[in-house]
């Protein structure tokens, strides 16, 4: 399983950390650290199915309750297939990633540069998305949704398909419509409060459950556990390679502009890249773990 821990944290969340998925739930158990990024219909009648949704009249809303840090976790229970355009949207999101259409991606969420593009067109081992439903918790602000979409992706050349559990922040935009956010990982606060609802006891369990299940068809089908632990193999492998600084580079704590500088190397130096987050890559640094703006070595 280590192995495909290593393959999901560099491989499968380009495909689902991107347009707005933050974290792929099962992936804090199977490698994909949480907020981590290698890519970004009328909503009205979703925001009025439930007046629980008016911010401005939950008094279990952070922005009112004056005791944002004591979350009423009743006042904000996790729902299954509550809003019919909330489901359209997430599940037209994950049709068009199977199907590799971009054209279909931009209209889902609120932003895709041509990076997240090439990641998506260029995604390989994952044939497609089924068995697809959709909770939801209400957002910080009406009009607004924390997702977590529950689903089984299939592998190329395996008949079972893989449990699977992401985390996306959905927001109604001006003209009414429901958009994935493609800059939840940015947005401090819209990632503090996904991370504390994490840790809502409803949402643990569907965790565990995905979990369990993501267990046993390992268990159940040895050829997908191989092939699987095969693709961790060829991630690791292939991540660990020798890149050069196309000029002066900074060498950073974290994959931030605003981590602390911890090293540098000149054009023309040699880094080991051990993987990449987002516009970061990953290297090895005397000894540790540093990060270099990725359009700064080749």
């Amino acid at each position: 399983m280590d192995n495909f821990r290593e393959w999901l944290s560099d491989n499968l969340r380009y495909i689902l950390l991107g347009a707005g998925v933050l974290v792929i739930i099962a992936g804090l158990f199977f490698g994909v650290r949480a907020c981590s990024s290698a890519m970004k219909g009328d909503a009205a009648e979703v925001v009025d199915e439930s007046t629980e949704n008016n911010k401005g009249n939950d008094p279990s809303s952070p922005e009112n309750s004056g005791e944002s840090d004591e979350k009423n976790e009743n006042a904000n229970p996790i729902e299954k297939n509550k809003y019919p355009k909330v489901n359209a949207l997430i599940q037209k999101y994950y049709d068009a990633l199977g199907n590799k259409d971009v054209d279909t991606i931009r209209t889902v969420v609120d932003e895709l540069d041509p990076t997240e593009e090439a990641k998506v067109t260029n995604a390989k081992y994952i044939d497609g998305y089924e068995n697809l439903e959709v909770y939801t918790k209400k957002g910080i602000d009406s009009g607004e949704y924390v997702v977590y979409a529950q689903y089984d992706y299939v592998c190329t050349g395996i008949d079972t398909p893989v449990p699977a559990l992401s985390q996306l922040y959905v927001k109604t935009e001006s003209e009414g419509a429901l958009k994935i956010y493609s800059k939840a990982e940015e947005d401090e606060k819209v990632q503090k409060y996904m991370d504390s609802l994490l840790k809502d006891e409803d949402v643990e369990k569907l965790v565990d459950q995905v979990q369990s299940d993501y267990t046993k068809v390992q268990e159940e089908d040895e050829e997908l556990k191989e092939f699987l632990e095969g693709l961790g193999e060829e991630s690791q492998s292939a991540d660990e390679e020798t890149m050069t600084a196309v000029e002066d580079a900074n060498i950073r704590a974290e994959a931030s502009s605003d981590s602390e500088v911890i090293g540098g190397v000149e054009a023309g130096g040699k880094v080991t890249r051990l993987s990449t987050e987002g516009d970061w890559v990953q290297i090895e640094y005397e000894g540790q773990t540093g990060y270099i703006y990725g359009e700064l070595l080749e």
